[in-house]
């Protein structure tokens, strides 16, 4: 793999470098970057003041400790996968020790809010991420070069000036560092680590679909959802040759890469078996999902140079679309497909005709299908929690019914599921597979902690969802306030200061969520308009249908299942503060059929932010009840 900096290696082969060679490395590396924007001026200005002070500094700290340069290494705009294009911390130090140093230089008077967070920000993202940076301890600097700045005091960020050049803060971090008994930490191998980084669900599709690769799904805690997929294709193989049919429930909780785990299963079946010969389909009943997905293969589609190799639309379907044909049994033989995702499985509905008591379901439907197929595998994809829509089974009920569909086959069918879920079938023997228990989030960084954020926040417990926001809001934002011009200025400005513009699929893209029940506030993204969803997440922040341009809002209906870089909730007066106690509203106006619904669309609400979360809220009771349960005030509300 070849390193993703603009210039790296030992701190010996760095004091040697001579200032020109060094930035003619760094104007080549960023004129190789498809996404970035021409390189300004003062950019180069800034390298060459990056260049003169890290070497003044870490010659200060050999020079001090007797340490040897040719022992630690040095990275200079190291490439951050996964984040939009940006790159990470201007300088990477990584000592033998298994310390990780990231600085970030601002030649600037002050530094911003965004500009401390940023930093913060990759420093985290690299020792979760990053291979050979996981298990680094790592420590955060924020260095002002321009004379006479101003420092400022963080917890987790240390400010640093430069004294003749020298970064004493940095240098007596490092010294006191090396002090440490040396490990057997080979930093030479730091610069071929893997970014083990999920990407967002469109950025997967477009990996899938026109870089021809399949996106490396692996947890920094070792859960690796590669064996699931790997899982996937051998029972499919398995299938074909011994003519086998099998159901196989994966589940997974929210953020845990279900969906992409889906479409890269079918985009590799493809690739291995070629499309004239395996017809896998992802199927989803999320519609807003699937038309983003369309509008993802479109947009990228025509501006990919080698096309579209695959036909994303035959592959990526609407559930009702093959519903429809499976409702009609003498159309089975026209059904090809061998390898079905169904995504989300645990909505499936309760009854295929509600007008009819007898009706069975969906799982009932699919099933008797694929008894009658030569062989098949039907994949699952199940969570719980998020249900937003009438006719929704719960994952307790879409078990049972799983259970009657399967029983009625005896052992035609093999179904296979993790214990978890298991347990509850009685009726038909269960094969358990615990790679499908996809338990740990890979959706971003800090998406355990924001689960139980949410769960807290939700329960009505300011205490639980305060501690737990203590330590979450240090790296993840998590901004109060009543204004919506405020929220603007201040998401406008985290963009500006995070990421650059420009053409990569996974570039930042922020925008305004809303409850559907909670009241007016801007004009709604229909979740049925496939001209407006789909550029609405897709078009980037200079296109007026763009989610960046924060004058239309998605609803929990067009938004489930899909991520924004930041996300922006205005808080609706369906769910509401009052008498110490938060409930749904009493008006009718703001309620839904079944109460669950209201928590279910906030609970998806909440989690859209892939990096961060913006409420506002006019309701001052659930104000002050938010701003208990751990938000910060935003600057200028």
């Amino acid at each position: 793999m070849e390193p993703l900096a603009g210039w790296s290696g030992t701190w010996e082969t760095f004091f040697h470098v001579d200032e020109e060679s060094f930035i003619e490395q760094l104007v080549e590396f960023h004129a190789s970057l498809p996404w970035a924007e021409e390189l300004a001026p003062t950019q180069k200005e800034a390298w060459v003041i990056e260049h003169e002070v890290m070497k003044r500094t870490l010659k200060h700290v050999c020079d001090v400790s007797g340490f040897s340069p040719a022992k630690a290494w040095i990275a200079f705009e190291q490439e951050l996968v996964g984040e939009g294009g940006k790159r990470a911390a201007d300088v990477n130090l990584v000592l033998p020790t298994g310390d990780l140093y990231v600085v970030e230089f601002k030649h600037k008077l002050a530094a911003s809010e965004h500009e401390v967070w940023r930093a913060r920000f990759d420093l985290k993202t690299m020792l979760r991420f990053h291979s050979e940076s996981i298990g680094l301890e790592g420590h955060c600097f924020l260095a002002l070069t321009k004379p006479g700045a101003t420092g400022f005091k963080h917890d987790r960020v240390t400010c640093d000036m430069p004294d003749n050049g020298v970064l004493l803060a940095l240098s007596n971090a490092l010294i006191h560092t090396l002090t440490k008994p040396q490990q057997a930490y080979d930093v030479l191998n730091w610069q071929h680590g893997n970014f083990y980084r999920q990407p967002s669900i469109l950025h997967g599709t477009v990996q899938v679909f026109f870089e021809e690769t399949i996106p490396t799904l692996k947890t920094s805690a070792g859960e690796n959802i590669e064996d699931a997929r790997a899982n996937l294709l051998k029972l499919y193989e398995h299938a074909k040759t011994n003519r086998k049919r099998y159901v196989v429930v994966v589940h997974g909780r929210p953020g845990a890469g279900k969906t992409l785990l889906g479409i890269s299963a079918v985009a590799d079946l493809v690739n291995t078996y070629g499309a004239e010969h395996c017809k896998p389909v992802f199927l989803s009943g999320n519609g807003p999902l699937v038309q983003v997905l369309q509008h993802t293969l479109d947009y990228h589609g025509k501006r990919s140079k080698k096309g579209l190799p695959l036909d994303g639309r035959v592959l990526i379907e609407d559930l009702i679309n093959f519903k429809r044909t499976l409702k009609q049994h003498e159309r089975w033989n026209e059904i090809e497909e061998n390898f079905v995702v169904f995504d989300e499985a645990q909505r499936a509905w309760e009854k295929l005709n509600n007008r009819d008591a007898n009706s069975q379901s969906e799982l009932h439907l699919f099933c008797d299908w694929l008894a009658q197929k030569e062989f098949g595998v039907l994949v699952l994809l199940v969570g719980d929690g998020q249900a937003i829509y009438r006719n929704e089974m719960s994952l307790e009920s879409m078990l049972l019914a799983l259970e009657d569909a399967l029983y009625r086959h005896g052992d035609r069918i093999t179904t296979i599921m993790p214990e978890l879920h298991a347990h509850h079938l009685k009726k038909v023997q269960v094969c358990q597979r615990e790679v499908f228990n996809l338990k740990t989030p890979i959706r971003q960084a800090y998406t355990e902690e924001l689960d139980r954020w949410i769960e807290a926040v939700l329960k009505g417990n300011a205490q639980q969802a305060n501690a737990v926001a203590a330590s979450l809001s240090l790296d993840y934002p998590l901004m109060l306030t009543k204004s919506k011009s405020a929220a603007d200025n201040f998401a406008q400005e985290h963009m500006q200061t995070l990421h650059q513009d420009n053409i990569k699929a996974d570039a930042f893209r922020m925008g305004w969520l809303m409850s559907s029940q909670g009241g007016p506030f801007i004009p709604e993204v229909k979740a049925k308009n496939a001209n407006l969803v789909g550029p609405w997440y897709v078009e980037p922040p200079e296109s007026t249908l763009s989610c960046c341009q924060l004058n239309t809002a998605c609803t929990e209906f067009a938004s489930q299942g899909l991520e924004l870089s930041l996300a922006l909730l205005n808080w609706g007066n369906d769910l509401v503060f009052r008498g110490g106690v938060l409930q749904l509203a009493q008006e009718r106006k703001y309620r839904r059929d079944q109460d669950h619904y209201t928590y279910g669309s906030y609970r998806v609400l909440l989690s859209r932010g892939r990096n961060g979360l913006i409420i506002k809220c006019e309701d001052e009771e659930t104000y002050q009840f938010l701003k208990v349960c751990g938000m910060n005030d935003l600057v200028g509300n």
